[in-house]
């Protein structure tokens, strides 16, 4: 079974401009990062007041995030968070087995030594560290941060955009892994060592196997379910 640790709460109010943008921006953090976890219901009231903004906006950010699969309109139950049972994560994982080496093999002919680097120390100082609800969250920040950024060093905006819902799916329903998460940072450093090279070969085989591993661990649990 996944551990989940509880994130920081991401809240406030926020400032009036551009504001449909930024209250789907915000409403999707807060589901990504765990505040709202998994068949959670949204109160209207409740979040549009915390958020210091009337309820047309707010509406239209759910709407919105009920179009990116984060939401989900219940009759007579409300709004929730969407709750994607094991097999709909295992579909994920095959579509984020195809685009996460491509999107690491390009990632290695535009990224900058000096960048490899800092990711590297970044991950390395996760080696020791205890299993804690900190540590988790730690994780969970800095693997969600590292696989957009190689989306965004990809340089192919066809390729970000396809994978942008994707990454915000398994971030949400899965905070980072389905694995342990200290299980991974081997991994990490493996497709950094081939970034840190700029090799496309080496980044995108190392992280094939890093999201095989995962895809492998779910799809164990989707079928211990079934047998259920």
């Amino acid at each position: 079974m996944r551990t989940k640790s509880a994130p920081e709460c991401v809240g406030g109010p926020i400032e009036h401009e551009n504001l449909d943008d930024k209250v789907y921006a915000r409403v999707r953090d807060m589901i990504v990062s765990g505040r709202y976890e998994p068949g959670s219901r949204i109160v209207q009231e409740d979040l549009a007041g915390e958020l210091g903004v009337s309820r047309t906006p707010l509406v239209n950010a759910l709407k919105r995030l009920a179009q990116d699969g984060l939401l989900e309109w219940i009759p007579r139950r409300g709004i929730h968070v969407r709750a994607l049972e094991p097999g709909e994560l295992v579909h994920l994982f095959v579509l984020r087995e195809r685009l996460e080496p491509l999107a690491a093999e390009l990632a290695a002919r535009n990224i900058t030594r000096a960048e490899a680097l800092e990711m590297e120390a970044e991950w390395s100082s996760m080696e020791n560290l205890a299993d804690t609800p900190e540590s988790h969250r730690l994780f969970v920040d800095r693997d969600r941060r590292f696989h957009w950024r190689l989306a965004q060093l990809s340089g192919n905006p066809y390729l970000m955009a396809a994978m942008t819902p994707v990454n915000m799916l398994a971030s949400a329903y899965l905070h980072g892994t389905p694995r342990p998460w200290s299980d991974t940072i081997p991994d990490h450093l493996s497709i950094i060592e081939g970034l840190k090279r700029q090799d496309p070969a080496a980044s995108g085989e190392a992280m094939r196997g890093h999201v095989a591993k995962s895809l492998e661990a779910l799809r164990k649990e989707a079928e211990d379910l079934s047998n259920t």
